[in-house]
């Protein structure tokens, strides 16, 4: 028989039942003394010594060995072996040994991230007796490691839930088995992970973001406001001047696409005792052309006045001159019933306000402007916009006169969305001052700001030719951003002309007439004198004269006649245009006059509003309309230009018998004697029909 080998200490035992004993009766026994070795023999004794080790060792370890500490009910250390002493079977025979089972820790990287629903549960462990396999587990032992640190088990992360977790039962064995870590469906289980610490959610707080998105909506209003409307006293006034608050429109205002494709008209009023030669220049009248527009509005007509007496209310007065007005006049009143809307902005106090009263109330919007607190002048425009495309601008007051006893001029431009668009803001600005307790804002509102001006002119066809042509207004307190002023207008026209200046006005006097003391005021005489004495450009002024002229007017008149005399031969001439003073309207107050406000030059075409002194382009509201409009070569037809037109009207003025030398004034002029009427308010009352 062979003699085994002894096992040596450092050879490793194969992992068998016998092995496993020796190791752990290694690790727990404490070593006897060594016995000094044995030489081997080769007795019986020592064969059987040797054969029996193996069941020595077991007796021995069926021996209760000492323990150094016993064990306490909190977690031992990672490792830590204990075992319970072996149970006998019934008839005191031992039961087999168990096995002792040690975990081993692997890599960190190398385990599976723990199941989100299978978190490290709170636990108290104890000692479980398993009768089967006799396992003990440790208390407070760990199952597995937790991906998280322990500290963060048992105090949960802000914002997660504080609802107790679900433990999962005891179960009456040695060791709960680890849990295996879904590994496949790892990324579809991921979504549903509460968040842990310092992780930050994804999508921010519904009620935080609403209100940021109000906020932002709330400051990007106000900043569209106070850009559009310049301050909270325009928006006081009713923001846009159109009637009450609206908001506001991204496609401009109403009227459709802007027609760049008009047609101008030069309409006059001649009283009947002005008798021009045969094949003299004739015009459409004004009173056909208002009543063209009145009967073809289908939405809205606007009008700006100086004052309303169509029936001859301010005079009492039934002239057959005056019925022409009345039918102006019912022709108003009928639109509401239409469904037209009617808006008008007269000046206030009115000589009589019957007319504007019972357009009130059959449903016009009537605003009464009261100019002289606000600027110390008058509401002196005269304009019509109807249907937000058709235009009239002159001279005509909404008066019965204007249509029969005054000589009167203006123009009708039809299909011209563009340039109704921009008067709409002139006429706007009126509205807006007639509101109760209105007052002239630091800055008009971005709405109404110019959409034409010198700098900037409209560009579209008149008559099937090429022009340019902008607005302009007075005083400066009421243009809006970018609108041209009308002084201006009249000044840059003069300037501009290379061959010739044929002014028509009523009143021209270069002082401030209504201020007291009154003050020489020379812009547009300057611009006069320079044009005809530097630049050599025929100046020619056919001023009216009547009843109501100043005296002191025709001064300055001879001031500038004088400058064609030797040596200076300045090219400038000055005629009064005076009417005959026979025939029973003679009697009528306020009549026969010429009312005309134009300008025409080799170059530029100007119609306006305002008589040229200092009071109507600073006081007293008025505009004007500038037209440059290309002419055909060679052509010599009148009316192939507006500038054309009015050239031909003046020429057949100052070659009429109605034109009087500068020297003959004493003639027309015969009352006021020099003296100018009191006040502002006496334009109302004397100094205008």
């Amino acid at each position: 028989m062979r003699k085994k080998e002894p096992v040596r200490a450092d050879t490793p035992l194969r992992r068998s039942a016998r092995g496993r004993l020796q190791q752990g009766k290694a690790e727990e026994q404490p070593q006897a003394p060594k016995e000094p070795p044995r030489p081997r023999g080769s007795s019986m004794a020592d064969k059987e010594e040797e054969a029996l080790q193996p069941r020595e060792s077991i007796r021995a370890h069926r021996k209760p060995a000492p323990s150094a500490r016993e064990p306490s009910p909190g977690s031992p250390p990672r490792g830590a072996e204990l075992g319970p002493e072996p149970e006998r079977q019934e008839g005191g025979s031992p039961r087999p040994p168990f096995v002792r089972l040690k975990r081993l820790d692997g890599p960190p990287q190398q385990e599976a991230a723990p199941d989100p629903q299978l978190q490290k549960p709170t636990l108290e462990w104890g000692v479980v007796t398993d009768r089967r396999a006799r396992l003990q587990v440790p208390e407070g032992a760990r199952l597995w490691r937790s991906a998280q640190p322990e500290e963060t088990a048992s105090h949960p992360p802000p914002g997660a839930s504080q609802e107790p977790q679900q433990q999962p039962p005891a179960r009456a064995v040695g060791l709960t088995p680890r849990p295996k870590a879904p590994l496949a469906r790892k990324e579809e289980a991921a979504p549903t992970r509460p968040p842990g610490p310092g992780r930050q959610r994804l999508l921010p707080p519904l009620m935080p973001t609403l209100c940021g998105c109000l906020s932002v909506l709330a400051l990007a209003a106000a900043c569209w406001f106070f850009w559009e409307y310049g301050s909270p006293e325009v928006a006081s006034l009713g923001l846009t001047g159109f009637g009450p608050w609206r908001w506001p429109s991204l496609w401009g205002e109403p009227g459709g696409e802007c027609s760049a494709q008009c047609r101008v008209v030069l309409v006059e009023s001649i009283p009947a005792c002005l008798e021009y030669g045969p094949g003299s220049v004739r015009h459409p009248s004004i009173f056909g052309a208002w009543m063209e527009l009145l009967a073809g509005a289908a939405s809205s007509v606007e009008i700006a006045a100086f004052y309303f007496t169509l029936r001859g209310a301010d005079i009492h007065v039934r002239d057959p001159s005056s019925q022409q007005g009345r039918e102006v006049f019912e022709a108003l009143l009928g639109l509401p019933a239409r469904g037209v809307e009617l808006a008008i902005a007269v000046n206030s106090p009115q000589m009589s306000e019957d007319d504007t009263s019972e357009l009130a109330a059959q449903g016009a919007d009537v605003r009464l402007v009261d100019m002289k607190r606000l600027t110390g002048g008058i509401v002196h425009t005269k304009l019509w916009v109807v249907d937000q495309k058709h235009v009239y601008l002159g001279s005509a007051n909404m008066d019965w006169r204007s249509l029969t006893q005054v000589k009167e001029l203006g123009a009708v431009l039809y299909n011209c969305s563009c340039l109704a668009r921009d008067l709409r803001r002139v006429f706007a600005i009126y509205r807006l001052l007639g509101e109760p307790g209105a007052s002239i804002p630091a800055q008009w509102p971005a709405s109404l700001a110019a959409e034409s001006s010198r700098e900037q002119p409209l560009k579209l066809q008149l008559n099937g030719t090429s022009a340019e042509l902008y607005l302009s207004s007075s005083p400066p307190a009421l243009s809006s951003q970018g609108r041209t002023a009308d002084l201006a207008a009249i000044v840059s026209t003069i300037a501009d002309a290379q061959e010739f200046v044929s002014v028509s006005v009523m009143d021209y006097q270069p002082e401030c007439v209504f201020c007291r003391p009154r003050r020489f005021w020379p812009a547009i005489d300057d611009a006069l004198r320079s044009a005809a004495c530097e630049r050599r450009v025929a100046v020619r002024l056919l001023i009216s004269c009547w009843r109501h002229s100043r005296r002191a007017a025709f001064v300055y008149l001879e001031s500038l006649a004088v400058l064609r005399r030797q040596p200076l031969s300045c090219p400038i001439e000055v005629k009064l245009f005076a009417f005959p003073e026979d025939g029973p309207e003679a009697l009528i107050p306020y009549t026969h006059v010429n009312h005309n406000k134009y300008m025409v030059t080799d170059r530029v075409a100007y119609i306006g509003t305002s008589n040229w002194s200092e009071d109507y382009f600073t006081r007293t509201t008025g505009v004007g309309l500038v037209i440059n409009q290309t002419e055909a070569a060679g052509g010599g037809a009148q009316g192939s230009s507006l500038r054309r037109q009015l050239e031909g009207v003046f020429r057949r003025d100052w070659d009429s018998p109605y034109a009087l030398p500068l020297h003959d004034h004493w003639k027309c002029a015969t009352e006021n004697g020099g003296r100018p009427a009191a006040g502002p308010g006496a334009q109302q009352s004397g100094s205008e029909p």
